[in-house]
């Protein structure tokens, strides 16, 4: 029996050509099928996005219109306290695939950093530590650098420092403030190099950047801080309806640069929940007991009512997670929204704030 005749040698590698381009035709198909599949899955997760995100652009709205409401209800603006319907602590509202969140926060019971001004009081007294170098709002800001020793002890020279830095940083000038300023040479030395913006300050965050100042004093500062536009009619005051301990701890002698104990403040809250006027406030028999000196208390920033007031609002719909704070300034029986600005502490306001790392410079080593 004769063997079957093999192909010849060429159709064999024509057989193995057509089969090497069925291959390739075939991986060619699968790749662009997988391309098509990625680009129609990320056009839908952009899709969704969008249309997630402008839900929660509205929801953002709707809340802080929410909030309006509820600061309208307030049937006398000459005395706000945390008795009022504003101040209640509204639960998160559910919604369809998330939740919103509502906060209200009167921005007189913090800090405004743009009140400490751009200069030190001229003084022939040449002792860097005499109170008649400071106006009345640094003052309350020196004390409240001190208000911290458990935690993080700040010395009286440390503060004053860390407020002529400050001071440095907000003026238009590029004269050094005092002993411990710091102007364009210091922060263009830096690694990286930056310059001080010679202007009131338009962010808490820019607080980071003064000389002298730390992650871990900034991490306990910025709950009692912030930032009204300079030109806002702010008044500089504290209500001291609506302040925490914290900042109650500022007040003290005009002439005394310290903070209140923990103990002190407490005497000097009021008993029914809101001082009516700033003579209830200054006239508390307390003080009496708290202050030696004859001069009395420093009632410069004391108010018992608000101009300003801070709105947060937080919305969580699927995957978008949006947050904004708009600052709001009471109009007659109105209120005008001064700024709006997106915040990033979104996770931050529901856990625990992690530990800042690393600092700028040591407080101990100027």
């Amino acid at each position: 029996m004769t063997s079957p005749a093999k192909a010849p040698r060429h159709l064999e590698r024509q057989r193995g050509t057509v089969l090497i381009l069925a291959i390739l035709i075939v991986a060619l198909v699968a790749g662009f099928a997988i391309k098509a599949s990625r680009d129609y899955q990320f056009s839908i997760a952009r899709a969704e996005a969008r249309w997630h995100g402008a839900q929660a652009e509205a929801y953002l709205s709707g809340a802080e219109r929410l909030a309006i409401y509820f600061l309208e209800l307030d049937e006398n603006p000459e005395v706000d306290s945390l008795l009022e319907p504003w101040a209640m602590e509204l639960p998160p509202f559910p919604i369809e695939g998330g939740m919103i969140l509502a906060q209200i926060e009167d921005a007189s019971a913090r800090f405004n950093l743009n009140t400490i001004g751009t200069s030190l009081n001229n003084t022939e007294d040449n002792n860097p530590n005499s109170p008649a170098r400071f106006n009345t709002a640094q003052k309350h800001f020196l004390r409240l650098l001190q208000s911290f020793p458990e935690i993080y002890p700040v010395s009286p020279e440390e503060a004053i420092a860390i407020l002529e830095a400050l001071v440095d940083w907000t003026d238009s000038d590029h004269n050094i403030t005092g002993f411990m300023g710091a102007e364009r040479d210091y922060y263009l030395a830096l690694d990286p190099a930056y310059q001080p913006a010679n202007t009131p300050l338009t962010s808490v965050d820019e607080l980071r950047l003064v000389r002298y100042m730390t992650p871990e004093l900034m991490q306990l500062l910025r709950p009692f801080i912030t930032v009204i536009p300079a030109g806002e009619d702010a008044g500089g005051g504290f209500n001291v309806n609506t302040i925490p301990s914290q900042l109650l701890r500022t007040f003290n002698s005009d002439d005394i640069l310290t903070p209140l104990t923990v103990e002190e403040a407490s005497t000097i809250v009021s008993e029914n929940g809101e001082y009516a006027t700033v003579e209830e406030f200054t006239e508390n028999t307390a003080w009496d007991s708290i202050i030696s000196s004859d001069k009395g208390i420093d009632a410069g920033l004391v108010q018992v009512n608000t101009q300003h007031f801070l709105v947060t609002t937080r919305v969580q719909l699927g995957e978008q997670r949006r947050s904004r704070q708009s600052l709001l300034q009471r109009s007659d029986e109105s209120f005008d929204v001064v700024h709006r600005r997106d915040v990033y502490d979104y996770i931050l306001s529901l856990e625990q704030a992690p530990a800042p790392s690393g600092q700028q410079e040591a407080l101990t080593n100027p």
